[in-house]
Formats: structure tokens, C-alpha cells, sequence
């Protein structure tokens, strides 16, 4: 992990946050400042925002030096790495700065909604056999402009973690959701360590079957998050690659005892991961 260069070293929280909100970030000029905002107007405030810029070559860090300068919040870090870590690796280390008794990930084009700390905190804090949390989404273009809704799982409620992880992985989607519309607790990831590295892009799909080895999840499906679509996405043009990476997730989990799947069951996941992979990329390319 790459320690890099901290912001802001002398600003100290004397008692850990509730929730840690860890932004992995690279060439996240466009979108970044609304993010932050997004989080300054949560309705729950004991939170840490930690903001790890990946050796931008944008306007990143400027964005970020011009917000520290302007508005200064002792709930917000941002570290930089001194170089370019891969998109996995960038995404662990953020997660290693995190002090909260929860997690949250969010991508640097992403957004909560206005209550999702509130209510996904609430929803943990009720339900102790509970290690995840996650909601619906809606997605919005690169204008911010709401298409529609998105929820794979239909009903709200707490889902066995076992059972749902065969069930995740027939679809061969990531039903659960994208990491802004997902919160666990930090002692999950204590034990568990963070996301594979040996997975090129759907590494938070594998991770959240390691999480649910661990205890139940709550789905509520009302939306928690806003979800970006748009043509420099990460997952656009990665639809092959996404592919390869659900099919080897399912592998992963069987070597590890999570789940059982025959040579029938995994080519349902292959092919299942194949059409909605490809699906995914025609609503990138005409709607973001």
C-alpha cells in the first residue's frame, strides 16, 4: 500500500467516526466537487471523508487543494500517491485509511442521496446479524440527469448471506449493488482483508460474497445513491472483461466453500454475466 503524501496531517478527529466514506479517486476533476458536497449535506454528520487521489493527472488535485482552502473540515483527509496505482490496488489502499465502525465506498462520479448515511447506519445499527447493507440506485448521465431506477433485489429485508451469495452469483450481475449503495462494517474487512487484486474490475461483486460469508444482508429498496453512467465510466468497454471476472469470482467462492455450482451452473453464469454485461454497455454508450 502506498502511504503517499496527506493533506491536512494536523487535523485529527479525537474520537474515531461513526462511518468512514473512502473515495478512491483518479482523474475525477468532472465530478469530485459534487460528490464532497453531496456528503457535506449528508442529514448524519459523524462521519471521516477520505479522499485518496491516485496520481491524478487532471485537475484533481487542484479541485481538492481549492476545497481545503476554502471551505476546511477536519472530517475530510485527502492523501495523494506518489504514483499511479491500479484501480484495485487504489481502491484497497483507501480502504486502509478507514477508522470508522463502518464503511462506505464511493466512486468519484458517484453521489449518496441526502439520508443514505442515516438510513443504511440505522438499518446496521437495528440488525446486529447483519454485516451489509445495500439499496437501490438511480442512475444519472454525465449531466446528472436521473434516467431511472435500478434495484436488483425486489423486496426489502434481511436475506440470509449464504443464500444470497449463489444467488448473486447465478445472476451473474451485481444485484447487490455498486458501492454507493452499499455500507458494511469495518470488522468485516479487519478479517476479511479488502478486494482481490487477482480481479480486473467487478472486484466489489467478489467482495461482497466474502462479506456475506461473514453474517446476513439488509436490502432496502428505496433509493440510497445515485449511480453515474457515462462514456469514460471505468466499466465501458470492459463488458469481455467483466465476463471473465464474474465467472472467476464463482470460482473463487467455490475453492473457498462459500457455495457449491456444477459445470451446468457456471455456464448459467457465463452466460447470464455475457447478456447483461453486453446490455450494460449499449445503455452506457446511447444514455450517458
Amino acid at each position: 500500500m502506498s502511504q503517499g503524501k496527506v493533506h491536512f496531517s494536523d487535523l485529527f478527529i479525537s474520537m474515531p467516526p461513526v462511518v468512514s466514506i473512502c473515495v478512491p479517486a483518479y482523474n475525477a476533476a468532472t465530478h469530485l466537487e459534487a460528490l464532497i458536497d453531496a456528503v457535506l449535506g449528508q442529514s448524519f454528520a459523524d462521519w471521516e471523508l477520505i479522499i485518496l487521489n491516485n496520481a491524478s493527472t487532471d485537475a484533481t488535485g487542484a479541485i481538492l487543494d481549492k476545497i481545503q482552502a476554502a471551505r476546511p473540515d477536519p472530517r475530510i483527509r485527502v492523501v495523494t500517491n506518489e504514483t499511479t496505482l491500479k484501480m484495485v490496488d487504489n481502491f484497497n489502499a483507501v480502504l486502509g485509511y478507514a477508522t470508522g465502525e463502518f464503511i462506505k465506498l464511493i466512486c468519484a462520479d458517484d453521489l449518496p442521496s441526502r439520508d443514505c448515511l442515516e438510513k443504511q447506519i440505522d438499518s446496521l445499527r437495528k440488525h446486529p446479524d447483519v454485516v451489509m447493507v445495500a439499496g437501490s440506485r438511480i442512475i444519472i448521465n454525465h449531466h446528472s440527469k436521473e434516467l431511472f431506477k435500478r434495484s436488483g433485489i425486489k423486496k426489502t429485508g434481511t436475506y440470509d448471506g449464504k443464500e444470497m451469495i449463489r444467488r448473486c452469483i447465478i445472476a451473474g450481475a451485481n444485484i447487490i449493488g455498486d458501492p454507493v449503495c452499499v455500507m458494511w462494517r469495518r470488522s468485516a474487512t479487519q478479517k476479511l482483508g479488502g478486494f482481490d487484486n487477482s480481479i480486473v474490475y467487478c472486484f466489489d461483486m467478489e467482495y461482497w460474497y466474502r462479506i456475506l460469508t461473514l453474517g446476513n444482508l439488509y436490502y432496502d429498496t428505496s433509493p440510497v445513491g445515485f449511480y453515474r453512467i457515462h462514456k469514460k465510466s471505468a466499466g465501458t468497454g470492459l463488458a469481455g472483461v467483466a465476463v471473465e471476472d464474474i465467472v472467476k469470482a464463482a470460482k473463487l467462492q467455490v475453492q473457498r466453500g462459500s457455495v457449491k455450482l456444477s459445470p451446468f451452473d457456471l455456464a448459467i453464469v457465463r452466460f447470464n454475466a455475457w447478456w447483461t454485461g453486453n446490455l450494460r454497455q449499449l445503455v452506457y454508450k446511447f444514455l450517458g
